[in-house]
């Protein structure tokens, strides 16, 4: 199992680092909280993808036949959670920035999802401090409580964002087949990037429950943060195809994505393309920030 999640990871660390230059490629005008947001995600899983490249030669390279040693903790494959944990919150704290946009005078969603991200931190903190409290896989099942809350809230928070994002995004929806295609999008987006994160984390719940005494549950802990980082990443690149469906001529380095229902569509540099001359724009105005 850990010389399968090598290679796995491998590819979807070189998709995320595709997607990170992508992005500060085409986005350059975003704010910083967005920059910032993509930068930690790509360091913590370049430190994780380090790190578990040195826990799998140690055993299976330095440890080759040594059985004994494959049972043990070695303190790459305990700083590897850390990370994964890392990236899990930034990429949840991230969409509820996008949900909280999405309708700045809601703040009860967003508000719980972020509670759900720190709680899922939490966990995965204490979670790593249990790791160096035992000598090695064999006395995992100890942890057990504190593996169980930090997927428990991972998966919580990635339904409730996904709902989230679908529930807000419908209701932007007006009178504009354009506009309508374009939420249409974002919806798939949206859905798809929950299904890839919540499979991960339930997989990650249920084999450690059901199979203890496997490896099986290891795949999806130590893919979660990859999937994690190409999801977030994968719907900020969207934007650039997201105006081109509306067939507003902008720069792709726009930061914001303004919907104004009804008839106008405006992009952060003061471009406005008009569906509609007889109809002006309505009071409902939803920012896109991703």
């Amino acid at each position: 199992m850990l010389l399968l999640t090598l290679f796995l990871q491998s590819i979807l660390y070189g998709m995320g680092l595709l997607q990170a230059w992508l992005y500060f490629l085409w986005y350059k005008k975003d704010g910083w909280f967005i920059k910032i947001s993509v930068i930690l995600i790509t360091l913590f899983e370049t430190a994780e993808t380090i790190l578990f490249f040195c826990a799998t030669y140690a055993y299976l390279i330095n440890g080759f036949g040594n059985a004994e040693n494959l049972t043990r903790w070695n303190l790459p494959i305990r700083l590897v959670l850390l990370t994964t944990y890392l990236t899990i919150f930034v990429a949840q704290v991230y969409f509820a920035h996008c949900i909280y946009r999405l309708h700045p005078k809601d703040k009860v969603i967003p508000a719980v999802i972020l509670i759900l991200a720190a709680v899922c931190l939490g966990g995965g903190l204490a979670q790593v401090a249990a790791n160096f409290k035992i000598q090695g896989f064999k006395e995992l099942g100890e942890t057990k409580p504190t593996r169980t809350v930090q997927a428990v809230f991972a998966l919580a928070g990635d339904m409730l964002i996904t709902v989230a994002l679908c529930w807000r995004l419908n209701n932007g929806k007006g009178g504009f087949q354009s506009t309508n295609k374009v939420l249409n999008y974002l919806i798939i987006t949206a859905i798809n990037r929950g299904v890839l994160t919540m499979i991960s984390a339930a997989l990650n719940l249920i084999l450690f429950s059901l199979v203890p005494d496997s490896f099986y549950f290891m795949l999806w802990v130590l893919l979660g943060g990859k999937f994690y980082m190409n999801s977030m990443l994968a719907m900020l690149n969207t934007r650039g195809y997201a105006v081109e469906m509306m067939g507003t001529k902008t720069d792709l380095g726009l930061s914001t994505i303004k919907l104004t229902h009804p008839g106008h569509t405006t992009s952060s540099n003061g471009m406005t393309t008009t569906q509609s001359q007889s109809r002006s724009a309505g009071p409902d105005e939803r920012k896109l920030d991703w």
